[in-house]
């Protein structure tokens, strides 16, 4: 019978929240596959009981509600802040859901993972890009995604909670399905063409969310690499040969339709989704390759799933979940 980790400051409940998008589900899994105690803090309770069969407790909550933070927050070693909203919401909802879980931790000093992207960096200054970049980002999504690190950043130099951000590629996986990759293993698969922005054909790298939720885990397992920063990637490809190898893996043939910067900002005028993007879109005109040597030399036991098996365990997931998403 597993048992519960006791490790040194992550005894306890490990409070999740978003268990049920990409990032929170795959770090519920890997939490439990480790015998941790898990609350899993969700807006929808029945697909929750779907996805972990009652091997979590499942609290049901609005994190832009102040007042139901404390109940979820409760007796939590470590929080991970896996929760998102579209685009449109990040400037109403974002900062404010962040600050009302701080609030509601105040004293009991938890870990607090915050897993974080690229959009802060803004245009790459170098390449490949480390954890030294400069936050210079001057899109209000990456800006944001600054001030609320920021504000993390003081909580735990104050030492209201101690503080882990690991930047992630592009994610892709089991249960990764929003507007751009869950289209693209389902077109793939059913031999219909994939769309992919800007340009296919610069450097990229993708990371496997397993591989993401597997860092995380190492990170919060060790106290030493507390208040760090670390990236978590992958190898470097490109966008035409990661989406040719979804393809192949489908046994299907490939036809793939690179969308402009001018058909993305037409779209936009209809489609919020697309609207956030156009501030973005230097990420897929330009190459986008994250360093994360600090991490393999951190953690030498960890390494990347190849593409070719985080491709065929995401098409594999993709066609047993075809007729329920």
């Amino acid at each position: 019978m597993m048992t519960i980790k006791e490790e040194v400051g992550v005894n306890g409940i490990h409070t999740v929240f978003g268990a049920t998008g990409a990032y929170g589900y795959s770090v519920t899994r890997k939490l439990l596959e480790n015998g941790y105690k898990v609350r899993a803090v969700v807006r929808d309770e029945r697909k929750a009981a779907d996805l972990f069969q009652g091997k979590v407790e499942i609290a049901v909550a609005d994190v832009t509600k102040e007042e139901e933070m404390s109940r979820v927050c409760k007796d939590a070693a470590v929080l991970y802040l896996g929760h998102n909203f579209p685009y449109g919401q990040w400037k109403n909802y974002y900062m404010k859901s962040i600050l009302n879980i701080l609030k509601s931790c105040k004293g009991s000093r938890p870990l607090v993972v915050f897993p974080g992207n690229v959009y802060g960096y803004g245009k790459f200054q170098h390449l490949p890009v480390d954890e030294s970049h400069p936050l210079n980002a001057r899109s209000e999504k990456g800006m944001l995604r600054n001030q609320i690190e920021s504000m993390l950043w003081d909580y735990h130099l104050k030492g209201r909670i101690n503080l882990i951000i690991p930047r992630f590629a592009s994610f892709y996986g089991p249960n990764v399905v929003n507007e751009l990759y869950g289209p693209m293993f389902r077109n793939a698969i059913h031999d219909k063409p994939v769309i992919w922005p800007v340009n296919a054909d610069v450097e990229h790298n993708f990371t496997y969310i397993d591989d993401a939720a597997q860092a995380t885990l190492l990170m919060v397992q060790n106290p030493n690499e507390y208040g760090k920063v670390f990236h978590v990637s992958g190898s470097i490809t490109t966008a035409r040969k990661f989406i040719e190898e979804i393809y192949y893996v489908s046994g299907t043939k490939p036809v793939i339709k690179v969308i402009s910067k001018t058909f993305i900002r037409a779209l936009g005028i209809f489609n919020s989704n697309a609207r956030g993007l156009i501030e973005l879109l230097y990420e897929y005109e330009e190459p986008y390759v994250l360093d994360d040597t600090k991490l393999l030399k951190t953690f030498p036991n960890f390494s990347h799933t190849p593409y070719n098996i985080g491709i065929r365990r995401t098409v594999d997931w993709f066609k047993n979940k075809l007729g329920s998403l």
